[in-house]
């Protein structure tokens, strides 16, 4: 069973890859905008501090600061107790000091200050409801100076970046699909139709021809395919008309064969007739009456192959089936115990209606029935039975009579072909053809001196 179409692993590998692009691309490029951004932020506040303790600032009040920078100050003395602040709205949990101290890493800030030489140190934090970045600066005696710069802008300017450039990346993924879908559709089409085409051949219509729809690699596998069927088709005509006139060679040599043996009676008959005119009224009686014998032999084979030669049409009818083979048991149930043989019935309670011609089914199975009998002259027993497999119904017929030699299997819907003394070898012939005017099938199995079973199979 196909897993995915054509189109579809087309149309996926693309979207998948710029998917990746179209998200991969504008996070990156805003986490480099983000942090471009902070070395200059950092660096620019890092200049501030610097100015402020140049300037004396730092010993000013934190007001003031707070003012001229738009910062905020916090002074921890070197216990971690706040000192001073210009921050406002704190929580209970981030005004005791412990807390405080802890979420500031003044400990870290401390033990930085110890190993370094004094360099700046930075810590992001977040205070009442607000993103800072934190600048540390030591100060005597062992405090701890924290120049804290709102964060809030900036992070809202990267929110909305990032989602300008999701959305810009949805729509390029957008445009990528639709893109990838009409180029999928411009390969596939072609190849449906050539499929299509492909179907319809393999059911038998020789006549169909794929469209030509594109002049590439397609088309010409579209040309190609009709040149094939082309040819196909000529050589199914010329197979067809071998077949006939082998089929009607081989008919004609069996019905000059059939016919030939009645024409050499008749002929010997006649001569005698003419030979000895002294003969009595008795024997001219005779003698004519096997002539008529041998005319009405020959009538029974011309008859025979008509009607296997004739196309014929059906009078189909939807119609159970049950009644139609009980009718032909009944006719031949006198026939039956004559020679000894003890039926077996074995039909479906409640068999479905189906589609067929009464008329033509009861002549196919008679013959089958017939042909049971004839296999069973010491007597036996005939099963008869029904049964629905795979949208079908089958009526088979099982005798126990003297079976078929394995090597006449074969020949046996061969007209003319039969191992009878009398016959014309068009029964099985006759079945056959009406079962496949049906749109059915038929079936024979048989073992020498054990039986037969014939299956006549017909679609529901």
């Amino acid at each position: 069973m196909r897993r995915y179409s054509i189109q579809t692993k087309i149309v996926l590998p693309f979207l998948l890859l710029f998917a990746c692009v179209t998200v991969f691309v504008p996070l990156l490029t805003v986490e480099l905008f983000a942090w471009k951004y902070s070395e200059q932020f950092t660096s620019e506040t890092q200049g501030w501090l610097n100015t402020i303790v140049e300037t004396g600032f730092i010993r000013e009040d934190s007001e003031k600061v707070k003012k001229a920078y738009s910062v905020e100050i916090m002074i921890f003395g070197s216990d971690y107790t706040l000192n001073d602040s210009t921050l406002v709205g704190l929580s209970d949990a981030e005004r005791d000091w412990e807390n405080l101290a802890k979420k500031m890493q003044l400990s870290e800030v401390k033990k930085h200050f110890q190993k370094a030489d004094g360099s700046p140190f930075t810590h992001d934090v977040t205070l009442a409801g607000k993103p800072y970045k934190v600048f540390y600066l030591s100060i005597n005696p062992g405090r701890f100076y924290c120049l804290l710069r709102p964060m809030d802008k900036i992070a809202e300017a990267k929110r909305t970046l990032t989602w300008y450039m999701l959305g810009i990346a949805v729509l390029v993924m957008a445009l990528i699909a639709f893109i990838s879908y009409r180029i999928g559709k411009n390969l596939t089409n072609p190849i449906k139709i050539l499929v299509d085409s492909t179907a319809r051949v393999a059911t038998g219509d020789l006549d169909e021809e794929c469209e030509i729809t594109t002049h590439d690699e397609i088309g010409d596998l579209a040309a190609a395919f009709n040149q094939m069927t082309r040819d196909l088709k000529q050589s199914r005509d010329q197979l067809i008309q071998a077949e006939r006139l082998a089929t009607a060679g081989k008919m004609s040599a069996s019905f000059a064969h059939e016919i030939r043996n009645p024409l050499s009676s008749m002929r010997m008959l006649a001569q005698m007739l003419m030979q000895k005119p002294e003969m009595s009224q008795e024997q001219h009686q005779q003698s004519l009456q096997y002539i008529l014998e041998e005319i009405e032999r020959i009538d029974t084979i011309v008859k025979g192959l008509m009607d296997f030669a004739r196309p014929s049409s059906l009078d189909l009818k939807q119609q159970p089936l049950a009644p139609v083979l009980q009718s032909v048991l009944d006719l031949m149930e006198a026939n039956l115990a004559h020679h000894k043989i003890q039926l077996v019935l074995d039909l479906l309670p409640a068999t479905p209606e189906i589609q067929f011609d009464s008329d033509k089914l009861k002549q196919a199975f008679m013959n089958v029935v017939l042909n049971a009998m004839e296999a069973m002259p010491q007597g036996g027993v005939l099963k008869v039975s029904t049964f629905t497999e795979d949208n079908s119904m089958c009526i088979k017929v099982v005798d126990t009579g003297v079976g078929i030699p394995e090597e006449d299997l074969e020949h046996l819907f061969e007209p003319f072909f039969t191992r009878k003394t009398r016959g014309t070898g068009l029964g099985l012939a006759n079945v056959k053809r009406i079962l496949e005017e049906h749109g059915g099938s038929v079936e024979i199995k048989s073992v020498s001196d054990e039986g037969t079973e014939i299956s006549l199979w017909l679609p529901l």
